[in-house]
């Protein structure tokens, strides 16, 4: 009889701690695609040099991924032509710019992240929730500021990024979201007539 008391208080604690352990685990949030790309790559690469260069590739990927779900969200919710249309080019230039950066982080053992941070996931929400009376105006104006952003951080790597490879991809892609952020520029200022 004192066996089976024991064996129950035993279990009861065992329990106890493994429902206390997933509780905690409940109010933890799952770290973003983001995160766990960095860390990977952390792990892996040990010189400045290699973790700068992995950095610039989990920043382009995130950066191409954002634009993709921010050109759906155009060709789903705009009603203007042009929108649209701008909206597919840059769906159509960032996919492929993502495909060609996934081949090359993995030939040099890059993680890269699978999805959009947290933050991206709050502008296309709040983008969602838009008026389309606004829409159109806000995302082109969200879009603008985005490549204007890219073509800083793109030329600022071309000095630091020691990979050829990723310097190639840079030399690559770079016209197209000089010319992209000129579509959205001249798009913007028609917007405001």
């Amino acid at each position: 009889m004192q066996t089976l008391i024991n064996r129950i208080a035993i279990f009861s604690l065992v329990a106890a701690s493994f429902a206390a352990g997933c509780n905690n685990n409940a109010n933890q949030q799952p770290e973003e695609s983001k995160e766990v790309a960095e860390d990977k790559n952390d792990a892996k690469f040990k010189t400045d040099s290699s973790e700068h260069n992995a950095q610039f590739v989990v920043d382009a990927a995130n950066g191409n991924i954002a634009e993709i779900r921010l050109a759906e969200l155009a060709q789903q919710k705009s009603t203007n032509k042009e929108i649209k249309e701008i909206a597919k080019t840059l769906y159509d230039d960032h996919t492929a710019a993502l495909n060609d950066l996934k081949v090359l982080a993995s030939n040099k053992s890059i993680s890269i992240p699978a999805d959009v941070t947290d933050d991206t996931k709050q502008d296309l929400q709040k983008l969602t929730d838009e008026k389309p009376s606004s829409f159109d105006k806000d995302w082109t104006d969200k879009l603008m500021n985005k490549h204007q952003k890219t073509i800083s951080d793109y030329e600022a790597a071309l000095g630091t990024v020691t990979d050829a490879d990723i310097k190639n991809w840079i030399n690559t892609v770079l016209p197209k979201i000089r010319m992209h952020h000129h579509k959205l520029m001249a798009l913007n200022s028609r917007l405001k007539k």
